[in-house]
């Protein structure tokens, strides 16, 4: 079986429902961190309130007339200690409410960045794999193959190791067989069975080379590459049809209409 279900899978729409979700989530991501932020921003108003009210009490204590203060030294210095301890606190208290409400902007303005590449379908500059991949998927599922070949290129080429990197180099490949970019296609298969020889797709990679290659009507092409699966790979999920079209281009070798090597 090859990768032609999967192709429709895609066709489906289960992608865009992905990212749509994503989207939602992210939504609610930022609207709670807003109102927590809302909520700190009070907390630190209530802080400096307090700070304000300690400074007033201490100035007033300050301007007694030098009889009251004599009578009252003690008293005074036990208040402005604190006072002392009080403003401490509360400034501690204000430089980690802003030190948080720091972190929680940045966390909203990533969000917020990343819910708009989303939405635009368009990768930015610190797109991680994870990203690229649903980006192209979508440009993918929507026909849009040019800009899905540019993404799954991106991903391949800065995340070569990701999970998703064999997939993407996969349906680069796809991408060029839908456009009929026949010798494209069939590097983009090459390049695959290259880098990710251990790869599911490895084997539904060489199909379509073959595909491409027939259409080229490079039939010896086509049937070297069907001849790797056979001998490689003759218990992946290429391997009947593999079979099948290696019998019909055997077939067609000697008519010059469709084969011309």
């Amino acid at each position: 079986m090859t990768k032609l279900p999967l192709v429709l899978v895609l066709l489906s729409g289960c992608f865009w429902a992905t990212t749509k979700s994503e989207g939602d989530a992210i939504r609610k991501d930022v609207k709670s961190l807003n109102e927590r932020l809302a909520a700190k921003e009070t907390t630190l108003e209530g802080k400096i309130q307090e700070l304000e009210k300690v400074l007033a009490e201490s100035a007033k204590l300050l301007k007694r007339n030098s009889a009251d203060l004599g009578a009252d030294v003690d008293t005074l210095r036990n208040d402005v200690r604190t006072a002392n301890g009080l403003v401490t606190a509360v400034n501690n208290g204000v430089n980690e409410l802003k030190t948080e409400l720091a972190k929680m902007v940045a966390k909203v303005d990533g969000l917020e960045q990343r819910l708009a590449q989303i939405e635009s379908g368009k990768p930015s500059a610190n797109s991680g794999p994870d990203d690229l991949w649903k980006l192209g998927s979508t440009a993918f599922e929507a026909a849009r193959y040019n800009e899905a070949i540019d993404i799954f290129k991106r991903l391949v080429t800065s995340f070569p190791t990701h999970a998703r990197a064999d997939d993407a180099q996969y349906f680069r490949g796809q991408s060029y067989t839908n456009l009929k970019d026949w010798d494209k296609a069939i590097a983009a298969y090459q390049a695959l069975v290259e880098k990710y020889a251990d790869s599911d797709l490895a084997d539904d990679g060489l199909y379509f080379a073959a595909v491409a290659a027939q259409n080229l009507k490079n039939c010896t092409e086509a049937r070297a590459y069907l001849g790797v699966i056979k001998s490689k790979y003759a218990k992946g999920n290429s391997a009947k049809a593999a079979g099948e079209l290696d019998a019909t281009i055997k077939k067609d070798a000697k008519n010059k209409a469709k084969c011309t090597s």
